[in-house]
């Protein structure tokens, strides 16, 4: 059975302007990345197809040329939008040069449909695979519909292309757009299923970024870029869960910026606040991907290392202290010191975090008491709160 492609074409129109109406009134974007051009995209790729719908009706110079200078326009504006949904600047040429160009290009084929059709299949090919590649380029953030979005560009690439071969090889079978044969039908059909599913994967995606940064804004002490409080003790009781299923030591190190206070009295707030974006940073450069950091309060800063005993916490935290002590941080002209206490707990002590931490803090607090900038470790036992293993 081979569809009317007048139908096709209809359809189309109708679910071009329908998704343009989705993506400019179902949400509450705003102006978040790519959203404005994406909305300036199907808008133009609407009025493109209604014009093709038109061809017959309307001159060819609006019906032919006019029409596919708008699809062109359309693809490359949702392309420079998907460039910015990517965080980096689209050329300014993507969204003013190529309607134009395509236009002036088609004003002597608008009486051979064969050769505009190989042309814009070309054309249009090359932008859908431009999309299918920027959209792989896209970080996790955005999703798994940034492979829904890349496999439909794609597909409507390949279909495209496979279409201009057929235009060449067997030019006699498309007189016109509504010319009826399987590829010519199988084109449209892929068509217009990618008017439905490329802006619906890009209006996932940007709920999935969004959902991805509340839950970063509700994790993340915004100042080091942490975890805060909150979110730490909620990721330490799975990680002192897994322990405990394992039977695998782990250790808790609280570390404090020795005579803070000071910083702030001397130098400001703003550069006790760069004192402390300096010092995540190095927390970040000298842990490992699998141990834990936040920010516990002020200037106290707390750590879970999976699997460390207290000879390797000890290790790592004299190695922190020596990162800190070696250079000044955040512009200060001169460096300052920390101190660390560390809890260790063996594979068989059902420690809880809250124990831990306050074990962690009594050793941090016996190293301020011994002088500052040097690292106490202490065991945990069963008398601090844990419970031995039978």
């Amino acid at each position: 059975m081979i569809l009317d492609m007048r139908t096709i074409v209809v359809m189309l129109v109708v679910s071009s302007v329908l998704m343009a109406i989705t993506l400019a009134v179902g949400t509450k974007m705003g102006r978040a990345a790519g959203f404005v051009k994406w909305n300036a995209g199907l808008g133009l790729l609407a009025l493109g197809w209604v014009l093709v719908a038109a061809r017959g009706v309307l001159p060819d110079l609006v019906g032919v040329a006019l029409a596919d200078a708008m699809l062109v326009a359309g693809l490359c504006t949702l392309l420079a939008g998907l460039i910015e949904f990517n965080d980096r600047t689209a050329p300014r040429l993507l969204l003013i040069a190529p309607g134009p160009l395509v236009f002036a290009l088609l004003i002597p084929l608008v009486r051979d449909y064969g050769d505009v059709t190989l042309l814009m299949g070309v054309a249009l090919a090359m932008i859908f695979g431009a999309m299918a590649i920027e959209s792989t380029r896209l970080g996790p953030r955005a999703g798994p519909a940034r492979w829904m979005l890349a496999l439909a560009c794609f597909a409507s690439a390949v279909m495209l292309m496979m279409r201009a071969v057929d235009i060449w090889l067997r030019p006699d079978l498309y007189p016109n757009v509504f010319a009826t044969n399987n590829m010519h039908a199988a084109a449209f059909i892929v068509l217009f299923a990618s008017t439905i599913v490329i802006p619906l994967a890009f209006l996932l995606m940007h709920r999935e970024r969004a959902a991805a940064k509340l839950y970063e804004l509700a994790t993340t002490d915004p100042l080091t870029g942490l975890f805060n409080r909150r979110a730490f003790c909620e990721l330490a009781e799975r990680e002192f869960a897994r322990a405990r299923r394992l039977q695998s030591p782990h250790a808790v190190l609280m570390m404090d910026l020795d005579l803070f206070k000071r910083v702030n009295d001397e130098y400001g707030h703003q550069a006790g606040d760069r004192v402390l974006v300096g010092f995540a940073a190095v927390v970040k450069r000298c842990f490992r991907i699998e141990d834990l950091a936040g920010r516990y309060g002020g200037e106290e800063f707390c750590v879970v290392l999976p699997g460390a005993t207290m000879e390797k916490a000890i290790m790592i935290a004299e190695r922190l202290r020596g990162a800190v002590s070696q250079r000044p941080l955040g512009d200060l002209p001169r460096a300052i010191t920390i101190s660390i206490g560390i809890a260790a707990c063996s594979g068989t002590a059902e420690a809880s975090v809250d124990a831990a931490i306050g074990r962690a803090d009594e050793a941090l607090y016996r190293a301020k008491q011994e002088g500052r900038d040097r690292v106490v470790g202490l065991e945990f036992a069963p008398e601090d709160g844990s419970i031995a293993s039978p």
